[in-house]
């Protein structure tokens, strides 16, 4: 949903006609998946993207003459010699595999459902949108716009509604974005998630390309030390929040949830014993400690209690992946590859090892206790 983020910044700064491109289907090998988007002006490309440029300029020069009289799916696909398919026309492209784009004019149900989305991250809350991309003529395009505590939009109606809200609360409660077949259409149903929230403590020069790589991600960024704000503001200018407080005392007043992913990077091991002390009972979605094996068993021997089973579950020390980092870039690299790792529910492994296709779901990586 980063690319969600740049588009509506491109759309407040557009004031012309726009199209909207989504990635709607995927089947077989693909760069993005359902849910990808880019707008464009009538001069070119303004922000977001469907694929890795395979698919982009084929699209923005033909995206205003196809949506002339309403919303247009375009299928792109590289395992057919046919020239036209559902109504969607089929072009080759460089991977194995076939990608539906629906284009639509950036007009009043566009932009509520954008703004739908972008208001749920906002406020941390979970959302699904819903879109209709293939079905009776005057359905395409249309959506229902549903949020975690019941708040529901959109210009869906019918048994077709009926069909699709049932399918948006059971993808918002698994967490899962698919698209296929609902209530006599194919729909896209889109979860939404706010963005990852990371807690870095610490303020040393190897705190800053952390911050900025996350923060590249679109990911939320919140940096806790011990010195003036002011500060902090200056040296971290791409953090989304700076607490300036003693790191141990500002634990309590963190919105720390299950979704949080926390680094210590103190270089200090009385404030990363305390620190550990406060953050391990906490339901953390990660706890990571920069510094060799050795430092942190010495930290964890020295606590009040000793850590049970599931909180040294969440515990990564050393922090990061096995990159062979050397050097503050390089080791915010790695940190930040270990942390997309675990938020995608992934192992961090070679693609080239990896049996099954590229982005088929894996359970949660197993982790054995020394």
């Amino acid at each position: 949903m980063k690319d969600l983020d740049a588009i509506l910044r491109a759309r407040s700064r557009s004031r012309g006609p726009s199209v909207l491109a989504t990635v709607v289907a995927v089947s077989g090998s693909a760069y993005r998946r359902p849910g990808a988007r880019m707008l464009m002006s009538e001069e070119g490309w303004l922000a977001g993207g469907i694929s890795g440029g395979c698919l982009e300029a084929d699209i923005v020069r033909k995206a205003f003459f196809w949506t002339t009289t309403g919303p247009r799916l375009l299928r792109y696909d590289s395992t057919s010699d046919s020239e036209e398919d559902e109504g969607a026309f089929s072009f080759a492209l460089g991977c194995n595999g076939v990608v539906d784009v629906l284009l639509e004019r950036c007009e009043a149900g566009v932009e509520e459902a954008l703004t739908f989305a972008a208001e749920a991250r906002l406020a941390g809350r979970r959302a699904v949108v819903a879109t209709v991309y293939r079905g009776p003529a005057n359905a395409v395009g249309a959506r229902l716009l549903l949020r975690d505590d019941g708040t529901e939009a959109g210009n869906l109606a019918g048994a077709l509604r009926d069909a699709v809200r049932e399918a948006a609360r059971e993808a918002l409660a698994a967490g899962k974005t698919w698209s296929g077949p609902c209530g006599g259409a194919d729909v896209l149903v889109e979860v939404v998630e706010p963005p990852h929230a990371l807690v870095l403590f610490g303020s040393g020069f190897d705190v800053a390309p952390v911050v900025n790589q996350a923060a590249g991600l679109g990911w939320h960024v919140t940096v806790v030390a011990d010195r003036p704000a002011e500060s902090l503001r200056n040296r971290f200018p791409r953090a989304h929040a700076v607490v300036s407080a003693k790191a141990v005392s500002a634990v309590e007043a963190l919105p720390l949830s299950p979704r949080t992913l926390a680094v210590l990077m103190t270089h200090s091991l009385p404030q990363d014993r305390e620190l550990l002390a406060r953050l391990l009972p906490r339901p953390l979605r990660y706890l990571g400690v920069l510094g060799p094996r050795s430092r942190t068993d010495r930290v964890l021997a020295e606590l009040p209690s000793m850590p049970t089973a599931a909180q040294l579950e969440k515990l990564h020390a050393p922090v990061g992946l096995d990159l062979g980092a050397e050097g503050a870039d390089e080791i915010a690299l790695s940190i930040i590859a270990e942390l997309q790792a675990v938020v995608s529910n992934r192992e961090g492994g070679k693609l080239r090892e990896r049996q099954a296709p590229i982005h088929t779901a894996a359970p949660p990586p197993v982790r054995r206790l020394a």
